[in-house]
């Protein structure tokens, strides 16, 4: 492969979509000549001060249990081993006496009779159609050079790059104009890279004025001209040590922005007393806001201003239950007015706007449920007439008279998740297999009613096993990408349920993320081993000018 290791960045660009026009701020990283001292001693002479901390047990500091929130009630099963350093296997532990309340979050309001939400769909199509969706610009239908085969007649392969950090890296993701790869470690930084530029590493965030041990977890590029970072994780006391966590006690968990191209922090928001584990922004009515969820089991909403900097107002999602909050997806068609966060081992749908518990889907998993979103399945008109051809061949003799009343059309959308099982065999081994479940949800007709959501398929494998929390999946509308704990991504199409393909090119260590890039033949992946693999198709490096990927050539 070595031998065509520049081939893929020979080809001709592809036309880049106008409304994801290369941005100033991508140009400016570009020709920018100096860049910040990114040596690999600096980063080993700051992670040598966390050896000269002092063992100071934060159990011993009970004395401040008079600043505890209330208690809420806990939903988490018996854990089977401490969460270490690493992110661990099993379950993790519920952190109890050492939550502080964030000495900057707003005191909580007198308490108020919520209203009894009711959900209207024809409000909802109101909405939907005044502020509509902007997903999915980019898929395997697009008419881009998106990757959209994965099989034995379409292999693909590594790319030759150096993508790499000193700690296990825990996510990625894309700027919005498709040119920049954001990377999330454990030591403390946030590393982009540019994609159209041999992923070239051109800036290098880290808050220089923090005292304390920074760790991302996660992290989106903000506002049109994507000159802002706003990242996320857990904030560690550089001279405390919990016995009970086996790391550095734990302290509040800020939202940092950063600007890119200074690399310099413009605001933190303070609300959530533990580790930060997924963070969204997107516009509601217009407005500004970002989403946050985190192990302490909440999620914040921030009304940010027009310069997605200054905070105007946060509110929590109360529920009362919640003992981890994972990720979020917001629903199709509604306006972003409600989404579905996978919580604890559940799937709960909360209205955004009134910042209320709507419905829980529960026991979706045994342990953990800890990665949900919705998808566009482009095989689903497919799917569905081949279950009817089957219910009729079933009933065919059998007359149904509801059948033949003109029903309203049904609204739905398509859900896919993952999540752990609990380890009740042996350590770190359980009974039941590790699943990715494919979920139809469908919208209420009536004023009042409930969401349904239905299991449409699981996807499985004999060599399938992912049971360790933290870990996302992705689609491209027709296939499923699933990591393990082993170093594999396991390919899934979605339609019949077959693993096509099974990329092992990590070590035999958790792959934490993996992503599609929109409008090029790439698929990128991170995991524990501290690197990113990036993927395309073998014979594109091998005889690009005779290769048409997707629906467009390059």
């Amino acid at each position: 492969m070595s031998d065509h290791s520049d081939s893929l960045w020979s080809l001709p660009e592809p036309q880049t979509p106008p409304a994801m026009a290369i941005t100033k701020e991508t140009r400016k990283l570009r020709k920018k000549k100096v860049f910040l001292d990114i040596s690999d001693e600096e980063t080993e002479e700051d992670m040598s001060e966390h050896d000269s901390m002092d063992q100071v047990d934060t159990d011993d500091l009970l004395e401040e249990a008079e600043h505890l929130p209330p208690f809420r009630t806990a939903l988490a099963k018996t854990l089977t081993k401490t969460l270490t350093k690493t992110l661990s296997k099993t379950k993790p532990k519920r952190r109890g006496t050492t939550i502080k309340t964030p000495a900057k979050l707003k005191p909580e309001p007198v308490k108020k009779v919520k209203k009894q939400l009711v959900y209207s769909p024809t409000k909802v199509k109101q909405l939907s159609t005044k502020y509509p969706d902007r997903y999915w610009s980019f898929h395997v239908e697009s008419g881009h050079a998106m990757i959209d085969v994965i099989n034995q007649d379409h292999p693909i392969a590594t790319v030759p790059c150096q993508i790499s950090d000193q700690a296990p890296i825990t996510s990625m993701t894309i700027s919005p104009d498709g040119t920049l790869l954001a990377t999330f470690s454990n030591v403390g930084a946030v590393k982009i890279w540019d994609i159209e530029d041999e992923f070239r590493l051109v800036r290098k965030l880290r808050d220089m004025e923090e005292a304390h041990i920074d760790e991302f977890y996660c992290g989106k590029f903000v506002s049109e001209t994507q000159a802002l970072m706003a990242t996320g994780g857990k904030l560690k006391d550089r001279h405390r040590f919990s016995v009970q966590d086996e790391d550095n006690h734990i302290l509040p968990c800020p939202i940092k922005i950063f600007d890119i191209e200074t690399t310099k922090v413009l605001a933190t928001l303070h609300g959530h007393a533990e580790e930060i584990l997924c963070i969204k922004a997107l516009q509601f009515k217009s407005e500004n806001y970002y989403i946050s969820t985190s192990q302490d089991g909440y999620i914040i909403k921030w009304h940010m201003g027009s310069d997605w900097i200054t905070l105007l107002d946060s509110n929590r999602m109360e529920d009362g239950m919640t003992c981890m909050a994972f990720t979020v997806s917001f629903l199709p068609n509604t306006g972003n007015k409600y989404f579905m966060a996978a919580c604890d081992e559940h799937l709960r749908l909360y209205d955004f706007e009134d910042a209320q518990l709507l419905q829980t889907f529960e026991d979706m998993y045994s342990s953990y449920c800890d990665c949900g979103k919705f998808i566009q399945w482009f095989d689903a008109d497919a799917y569905e007439a081949n279950q009817q051809k089957e219910d009729l061949n079933q009933e065919e003799e059998m007359i149904d008279i509801e059948s033949c009343i003109e029903k309203e059309p049904e609204q739905h959308a398509w859900f896919i998740s993952r999540g752990t099982e609990l380890c009740d065999i042996s350590e770190g081994v359980s009974s039941l297999p590790n699943t990715v479940t494919l979920h139809k949800l469908i919208y209420p007709t009536q004023t009042g009613g409930e969401f349904v959501l239905e299991q449409i398929q699981k996807y499985k494998h004999e060599d399938y096993h992912s049971n360790s929390w933290l870990v996302k999946i992705t689609s491209n509308g027709r296939y499923l990408l699933a990591p393990t704990i082993y170093g594999q991504i396991f390919v899934f199409n979605l339609m019949h349920g077959q693993l096509t393909a099974i990329l092992k090119d990590h070590q035999d260590i958790e792959v934490r993320d993996v992503i599609f890039h929109p409008y090029r033949p790439l698929i990128f992946s991170s995991g524990d081993d501290g690197c990113v693999k990036v993927y395309s198709y073998k014979q594109l490096m091998e005889s690009p000018k005779d290769l048409t990927i997707g629906t467009a050539p390059l």
